[in-house]
């Protein structure tokens, strides 16, 4: 089988963006949605050291969990295919539509796919609900919903280090929170880094991220010099996860004609909003040089597109 190609180092761009040069910032964009183009961004970091885990394994089956329009699905079921390795998704919801685009693309790819219900899928941490799925589908490599776990936190630690030039703040949209994690594991720089959650309550990621750095470091004074650059901003979440408004949609179409840059609706959209709406409030007193972390997501679009009813990016 012929390797796969990814775009790594993903490229890092210097936008011109007026809202923020004005206020004496200078932006790049990490381009992570363009390191492959149907596994991008941070799901690709999350699933590059599960999938040699896998492979180092021997495993012929890869079994992870999300919802029905989840990206890291998608990402895995891609992966799957592109490395001939066999994947089973646990899906959240029996009601789940297995013909919307997110599911519809897995089956594509191979994916086999197994709904569950609600309080079924909140014991997939539970190890003897995975002793369970080993007698349904026999042997497999498991990955935990969107990728959170050591490997995948050690995958986005490649984020920060693929970045070569002084930072003086980092903005990256936030989950589970494994991604900010591999960047503040990975921080050599006196860059702070901003979380920007995309669904409400998102206070508990500060939490988990010192849980996964403790992981890791398991040395106090060095978790807190971590921690000390870790922040996260949980006012733009638009009304919860998945949801949006608007006041969202306006704006992600106006980011798009002034850079170029297409977000998502449901994560980068929010972060990028959630950046410039900091900038206006907290305008920095000298020159600084911000970098925007782009996840990729935008898989995720027409499903957006569909219950919205109405194309996002037509009008641009």
């Amino acid at each position: 089988m012929e390797e796969p190609v990814f775009r790594t180092p993903s490229p890092l761009e210097e936008v011109p963006f007026g809202m923020l040069n004005q206020l004496g910032i200078t932006l790049y964009v990490k381009r992570d949605d363009l390191i492959h183009p149907e596994v991008s961004g941070n799901k690709w970091r999350k699933l590059e050291h599960n999938l040699a885990q896998a492979i180092q394994r021997g495993a012929e089956s890869i079994l992870t969990f999300g919802g029905a329009h989840s990206n890291h699905i998608a990402a895995t079921a891609a992966a799957g295919a592109l490395f001939g390795i066999r994947t089973i998704g646990v899906i959240r919801g029996e009601e789940a539509d297995l013909d919307n685009p997110t599911l519809k693309f897995a089956r594509e790819k191979g994916m086999r796919l197994h709904t569950v219900s609600r309080s079924e899928f909140r014991e997939s941490e539970n190890p003897d609900y995975t002793a369970m799925l080993r007698q349904l589908f026999g042997s497999f490599y498991r990955i935990p919903q969107g990728g959170a776990n050591y490997y995948g936190v050690q995958g986005c630690m490649n984020i920060m280090k693929e970045i070569d030039i002084p930072a003086d703040r980092i903005f990256v949209s936030c989950g589970t929170g494994t991604t900010l994690s591999g960047m503040a594991l990975a921080n050599r720089s006196e860059a702070n880094i901003y979380g920007i959650p995309a669904l409400k309550g998102g206070d508990f990621l500060l939490d988990d991220i010192k849980k996964n750095i403790n992981q890791v470091v398991n040395d106090e004074e060095t978790e807190t010099h971590l921690m000390d650059k870790v922040h996260v901003l949980t006012d733009y979440h638009f009304g919860g996860y998945a949801r949006t408004t608007d006041d969202l949609i306006s704006f992600m179409r106006f980011f798009r004609k002034e850079t170029g840059i297409k977000t998502d609706p449901v994560y980068t959209g929010k972060a990028v909003y959630g950046m410039v709406d900091f900038a206006r409030k907290n305008p920095p007193s000298n020159r600084e040089n911000w970098i925007f972390i782009h996840t990729g997501g935008m898989q995720g679009l027409p499903a957006t597109e569909a219950k919205l009813g109405y194309a996002i990016y037509d009008d641009c």
